[in-house]
């Protein structure tokens, strides 16, 4: 993948993502800078945009419903200073504001505060949770989660309850697990996603699920669909980053059960992390995120002239 040099922008392609894979593998496996994440989330009005800067990446996050979080990222380790004054001037020069967006920790971190104004991104922050700690749900810590799990256990007793992992290429699946993902939110309203955003990138991660290396898991109860969760490992193979968790509601504390089957999950497969991604400041994903217990955060921060 041989990406333009800054200022120039090429598109983000499917056919691309094993090289730009290549690119990231030595940093931290965060969310916003995953090939997945970047296709599903970021690139869903097909305006996202990379470029090379001394050695680094450049992203051009770009969302027309949410300027406010959209412009320009940096990740790399090489002449980074020299970099961020190199956008600054750029970016002025173009009559627009002189900043960075979701910059990773692991850039920041290496940027002076006596030369940038350097902001964390609480709303931005990943949530990261102990595989291990949700499968087992031990001790005084995860002692809710466990009475939650408990007691949906106790709403399903005698019923039939079983995860399927089902071909997400087949037309048919596709139509049913988006169906159903409908007809929760219609039987549940939410202020998560007022814009419906999530019905969109949800079907692109359908469409795409293959190749953007998509893992499914759905939670049938008495043969009908009741829950779902779309994701994908990270290069590291130590997390599994959860993109989509929809369920039927139906059921008290069946979103609890679900994470905790997948923890165990990728327990099993030695996967010791999962990123539950951002909350976007939005009140009772933070709540549900904090209630599982993060054990860290990927954090991002926002960059400014001093």
């Amino acid at each position: 993948m041989i990406l333009p040099d800054f200022p120039a922008f090429a598109p983000l392609a499917l056919e691309n993502k094993d090289d730009y894979e290549h690119l990231i593998a030595e940093y931290p496996p965060f969310s916003d800078i995953a090939f997945a994440t970047l296709h599903i989330w970021w690139n869903l009005e097909g305006k996202l945009e990379l470029s090379m800067l001394n050695g680094n990446i450049v992203i051009n996050y770009q969302l027309e419903f949410d300027p406010e979080n959209s412009g320009l990222c940096l990740v790399g380790k090489d002449h980074l200073e020299d970099s961020v004054r190199t956008i600054f001037e750029h970016l002025r020069q173009n009559q627009q504001p002189a900043r960075l967006v979701h910059v990773p920790q692991f850039v920041a971190d290496k940027l002076s505060r006596q030369d940038f104004v350097i902001e964390e991104e609480l709303d931005y922050n990943e949530y990261i949770l102990d595989s291990k700690a949700l499968a087992k749900l031990e001790g005084s810590l995860h002692g809710k989660n466990r009475r939650r799990v408990n007691r949906f256990l106790r709403e399903v007793e005698g019923r039939q309850v079983e995860f399927k992992q089902l071909d997400l290429e087949s037309p048919e699946v596709q139509k049913e697990l988006f169906e159903a993902i409908l007809a929760w939110e219609n039987t549940k309203s939410s202020s998560n996603d007022p814009d419906k955003t999530e019905r969109d990138a949800i079907q692109k991660t359908l469409s795409h699920a293959r190749h953007l290396g998509v893992k499914h898991v759905g939670l049938y109860i008495d043969g009908e669909l009741h829950g779902i969760v779309l994701f994908h490992e990270t290069h590291d193979k130590n997390h599994y980053v959860l993109h989509h968790i929809k369920v039927n509601y139906s059921t008290p504390y069946i979103f609890y059960y679900i994470v905790h089957h997948v923890a165990n999950q990728a327990a099993q497969a030695g996967v010791n992390y999962l990123n539950m991604e951002m909350d976007l400041g939005i009140q009772n994903l933070r709540e549900h995120k904090l209630a599982l217990r993060p054990v860290d955060f990927f954090r991002k921060f926002t960059i400014k002239p001093l």
